[in-house]
């Protein structure tokens, strides 16, 4: 006889709780530039340490909420109260904070979802909910695009339990009210949910009263902690939607067709398991089309198709849904060879390969082009005295893989862009691009005077990126002056 349900889920949560430290820890770095330049740098910004190159726009033009950032604020304070300055430990500490709230959601969420599965497919659905690939990583991001998804989820959540607790609907207010305040878009599929919510039930006036309520109680916190943050009252939300109404903001953005989230989520996914995803939503849509995910999911991904500008982060917030809409799709398929066929081992064991090759991958390296990798070995090299990094890119270039200040040693200089026979002093420390990853020895491409000291990622790893992130960029890699090598 087997592990009853119950015992089988604390036992995944108990594993999860194992690989979502790993992620955090291994994890370092953002994957969009926004996690780091809007959120820490805003940090740093309201402590006076900021160099003036690093702020974004975006501070202001106050257009972000004070949320994300605050908590930065106050884990740098905090842990510089007992001694503790290395950026690394830092960021490592917010990771870990938003990993123990994501399992902790995740959790009370699959508790609500599971009464909606069939027996047969709990399990799975367990074991999709914490071990689907890009989860893990998704779930240490310290980004708005992790928490608005976070946020969504636990309003999902509080109203699927309705029945359970009479104040549901006030709980989502107030979380939907922080999520939409963190993630204006994830408003679209916040109000999805609630014509849901009360479309399926009684006493309907008195539901949206409760939830008016506590939307309004989120807003007026935001509000007041935007104020603080800011300096001044601040309508970060109003000045949000006016931007993204008129196109205001001083950058231009790309723009691509309506439909391009489609390729992008079988890319993205990995192929065969972002195929899956997506024809499980149509399913799901055709055979249960007043099914909640169906009314969550669609006016998200409508509406983030019809505005122009499309970044594949935007998609984030919905991560945690992509299991449910996989096992209630499978659920709603009719039984059939199709189903036989998509249940056998050939298909199956090619599809769990896969999905724990990704998890791996995903685990243990840096996020995004690998920067804060050539960061910490930066700390760990003792050169005494002055010093300065360079690079070895156009202007253009360095914006992939410069290091903010955040984590830069005390004593060193930016210098930016350097080419070996220019007139600029060497720098201390050098970041060049691996001119071509295939080759055996990149030791050979060291410039003249320098020796190698770290890359952005292990080299064993970088023919799996292929399959996880086919878009990343050739190694990065770090060079001292031989000249200034010294020991501990």
């Amino acid at each position: 006889m087997g592990l009853p349900l119950r015992a089988f889920h604390q036992r995944v949560v108990l594993a999860s709780i194992v690989v979502h430290a790993a992620t955090a820890w291994f994890s370092t770095g953002w994957y969009g530039d926004d996690e780091h330049y809007q959120v820490i740098a805003f940090a740093q910004q309201r402590m006076g340490e900021l160099p003036a190159h690093e702020l974004a726009w975006e501070f202001d033009a106050r257009i972000r909420s004070a949320f994300l950032p605050s908590i930065t604020y106050g884990m740098v304070h905090l842990c510089r109260t007992i001694a503790i300055t290395d950026p690394f430990v830092i960021t490592f500490g917010l990771r870990l904070i938003t990993a123990l709230c994501a399992l902790l959601v995740v959790h009370f969420f699959v508790r609500s979802v599971l009464p909606q599965v069939s027996g047969p497919l709990q399990r799975p659905y367990v074991l999709l909910a914490y071990f689907l690939w890009f989860l893990p990583y998704q779930h240490v991001r310290f980004a708005a695009d992790s928490w608005g998804g976070l946020l969504l989820l636990a309003g999902i959540t509080a109203l699927l339990n309705d029945g359970r607790n009479k104040r549901a609907g006030l709980f989502a207010g107030i979380l939907f009210g922080l999520a939409v305040q963190v993630k204006p878009a994830v408003g679209v599929a916040c109000v999805g949910m609630v014509l849901w919510w009360l479309a399926n039930g009684d006493r309907r006036a008195a539901r949206a009263a409760q939830l008016v309520l506590g939307l309004l109680a989120a807003l007026i916190g935001g509000g007041l902690l935007d104020a603080w943050f800011y300096g001044r009252p601040s309508p970060v939300l109003l000045n949000y939607l006016h931007m993204a109404i008129t196109g205001s903001g001083p950058l231009p953005l790309g723009t691509y067709p309506w439909f391009y989230y489609v390729p992008w989520i079988i890319k993205y996914a990995i192929w065969p398991i972002g195929a899956l995803i997506l024809v499980a939503l149509l399913l799901l849509t055709w055979r249960s089309p007043r099914s909640w995910p169906v009314w969550t999911v669609w006016p998200y991904l409508l509406v983030l198709s019809l505005v122009p500008h499309k970044e594949v982060r935007f998609l984030f917030p919905l991560v945690d849904l992509v299991p449910v809409v996989l096992v209630l799709a499978w659920q709603a398929l009719p039984e059939g060879r199709a189903k036989r066929t998509l249940a056998s081992h050939a298909v199956l064991v090619p599809l769990v390969v896969i999905n724990l090759c990704a998890l791996l991958v995903a685990g243990i390296t840096a996020a995004g082009t690998g920067r804060t990798r050539l960061a910490g070995a930066l700390r760990h090299e003792h050169v005494p005295g002055p010093t300065t990094i360079g690079y070895a890119l156009d202007e253009v270039g360095i914006w992939k893989i410069r290091i903010p200040s955040f984590y830069l040693p005390t004593n060193m200089t930016d210098i930016g862009s350097w080419r070996s026979g220019s007139d600029n002093t060497a720098p201390t420390f050098l970041i060049a691009p691996l001119p071509d990853p295939r080759m055996s020895n990149p030791a050979a491409t060291a410039p003249a005077g320098y020796k190698r000291i770290a890359s952005t990622g292990p080299s064993w790893v970088e023919p799996l990126f292929w399959l996880y992130n086919p878009d990343r960029p050739p190694p990065y890699l770090l060079y001292v002056r031989s000249s200034r090598i010294g020991t501990p």
